[in-house]
């Protein structure tokens, strides 16, 4: 019975109130809309849109550059096919079955194609220049021992301007450069091979090159315009 007593007298002194001892403080979480909004307060905004604003610019006039691609040293070409695996039936517009999914087809069967597809690097001026003799439509077919020639000829191929096509399906794709700037400049269409989807799929890695159709496949050529073969 005492030991009863003893442990209830215990119990009791164990379990009084003390009061507050020291200072206390509320236990409180900011929202997470009022911490956003106190975020935003030490941001500019002007100045955060105005860096925006550059960064999208500088990418458009200035697009990443395809990197392992470099300047060709010599001359080589090979081939590729653009025949591919179809995924689903293709049909004439009246019903009839054209092609059943799986098929392997060739569009080169079936046309010609008489364009030319033109990678350079835009920040090699010679490359440009290349670009400028070779592939700009002339006003007139010149000689090569016809006193005035085009201003834009460089000498290198002052030789070659006899043999010069041009077609209005050719397309100059740049893998490095500013394609704005170099637009302006020859005064035609400049494309930019984003991501380099186009140089992968076709397996180039020199430039200049130069795609173009040959029977049932297309002739990918490097070029050393150097003419050092």
């Amino acid at each position: 019975m005492l030991l009863i007593i003893f442990w209830s007298l215990s119990n009791t002194a164990l379990a009084k109130d003390f009061g507050k001892q020291g200072a206390t403080f509320e236990i409180k979480e900011e929202g997470f809309v009022s911490m956003m909004q106190r975020k935003l307060q030490d941001v500019n905004l002007t100045e955060h849109e105005k860096k925006m604003k550059d960064l999208a610019r500088k990418r458009v006039e200035e697009p990443t550059a395809i990197s392992g691609i470099t300047r060709a040293t010599k001359t080589i070409s090979h081939s590729f096919d653009p025949s591919y695996i179809l995924d689903e039936d293709v049909f004439l517009p009246y019903g009839k079955l054209l092609y059943a999914s799986g098929t392997r087809v060739n569009p080169l069967d079936h046309m010609e194609w008489n364009g030319k597809i033109v990678f350079v690097d835009g920040r090699d001026r010679s490359q440009i220049a290349w670009v400028k003799d070779n592939y700009l439509k002339l006003n007139k077919v010149f000689d090569k021992n016809e006193e005035e020639l085009p201003q834009n000829l460089s000498s290198q191929n002052k030789d070659n301007v006899g043999h010069t096509t041009t077609s209005l399906d050719t397309k100059i794709i740049l893998m490095g450069g500013r394609p704005l700037e170099v637009e302006i400049e020859v005064g035609s269409p400049i494309y930019f091979d984003q991501f380099g989807e186009l140089t992968s799929r076709f397996n180039i890695v020199h430039v200049p090159a130069i795609v173009e159709q040959e029977g049932k496949y297309l002739k990918v050529t490097e070029v050393n315009i150097d003419g050092n073969k």
